[in-house]
């Protein structure tokens, strides 16, 4: 996972994060300025973005397919494996909530008025429900729980709705009270687990199910190996590859065409990263922020489209094709310049509907017009002589 983690978080992806939130948050505080003074909404929306942050993190058991024939004989010992699995995840949780209720804060401060005590027993609150949600997901690892103990939906959307509700519309107190007594409950609750047998099939489906969520997330930003793309003829896009004539000279301008549209892993990463990217600028207000952040994400998926000239090279038939390497290259150098074209006007919709002002929009295009360019028409070449 580190290994996915080094890919990810680049010089230039940080780099776009850091803007990204820089962004995020200068529209955050200018419009926690226009909120009136304790609106009827306050409450009901901190409870749903508290039960949305609760659902972040899950228990991991890092359980492998093998497992169910290697560890049967240490069965007896994985209820300890499983309580110290529940502490790491627990940790790693923690830290998520921690800053979800930091970020929340102003705006609790401002749509609910709580103090800093307040608000100190409602981050411990969410520590504890958190603890309690874990312990369901541990719970339900084992057989021999009834369904309504180990209920996924009762213990983790409508037991800690009642119990915020009860602390943002009575007392900060009682919802202490009452997260601590549902974690005492399942803490009583799993002694037992030393007594039942465990789910093997469900524990290593729950924990595959967590693991292709991460590798989904990982697969925005750039390839793994763990998802295989699927395979569709799209027949919607047919007519973009309607447009290439079947000649000599289009042999790998057609491959790519038809690599990119009909294989899930490339088109899905562009489409993905110009969905994002559309999105953040939505919300970003400005001069040169829009302007900055889009051009950080064409650079982003022009970086990470570049592999894909390489996909065929292991394919024995290209290199039987009588096509000189400066036409493969010419090929994609036109695919790649075509899609960061369809982006670069996408962002700059946005950009033009978000902040309509003339001369934004006009740096905005000039801007995306350079970095097309410059991207399809100097750093290609550049990327494809150093791995040559």
């Amino acid at each position: 996972m580190f290994k996915y983690l080094r890919l990810v978080f680049n010089d230039h992806f940080v780099f776009a994060l850091l803007i990204m939130l820089g962004g995020l948050g200068l529209a955050y505080s200018n419009a926690l300025k226009t909120l009136p003074r304790l609106p009827w909404w306050g409450a009901p929306t901190v409870i749903v973005v508290l039960i949305a942050i609760l659902q972040l993190g899950s228990l991991a058991t890092f359980l492998k397919d093998a497992d169910v024939v290697f560890l049967m004989a240490k069965e007896g010992g994985m209820t300890d494996y499983l309580r110290y699995a529940k502490r790491y995840s627990l940790g790693l949780s923690a830290v998520v909530q921690v800053l979800g209720v930091f970020v929340l804060l102003p705006f609790i401060q401002v749509t609910v008025g709580l103090s800093g005590v307040a608000i100190l027993v409602l981050t411990v609150t969410q520590l504890l429900l958190k603890d309690s949600w874990l312990e369901i997901d541990r719970l339900a690892k084992f057989r021999g729980f009834p369904g309504w103990q180990t209920n996924r939906f009762v213990w983790r959307l409508v037991i800690p709705t009642i119990i915020l509700i009860s602390g943002l519309y009575g007392t900060e107190w009682l919802a202490l009270v009452l997260a601590v007594l549902q974690a005492g409950l399942l803490r009583v609750q799993g002694r037992h687990t030393r007594t039942q047998p465990l789910n093997w099939w469900a524990a290593i489906k729950t924990e595959n199910n967590r693991m292709m969520r991460i590798y989904r997330f990982f697969n925005l930003f750039t390839t793994v190996p763990m998802l295989k793309g699927e395979v569709k003829r799209r027949r919607y896009l047919d007519f973009l590859l309607t447009r290439i004539k079947k000649t000599h000279s289009n042999a790998y301008l057609y491959l790519y065409s038809r690599g990119l549209i009909r294989s899930g892993e490339f088109s899905g990463l562009y489409f993905r990263l110009t969905l994002i990217g559309m999105v953040l600028l939505y919300f970003v207000h400005g001069t040169w922020l829009p302007i900055a952040l889009a051009a950080l994400f064409i650079y982003l998926i022009g970086f990470q489209l570049i592999p894909f000239y390489w996909q065929f090279d292991d394919i024995v038939f290209t290199h039987l094709y009588p096509i000189d390497d400066r036409q493969k290259a010419a090929s994609f150098k036109k695919i790649l310049a075509t899609l960061l074209t369809v982006t670069s006007g996408l962002m700059l919709i946005v950009v033009a509907v978000v902040n309509f002002n003339w001369s934004v929009i006009a740096i905005t295009a000039i801007v995306e017009a350079i970095e097309v360019i410059g991207i399809s028409g100097y750093y290609l070449p550049l990327r494809l002589r150093k791995n040559r």
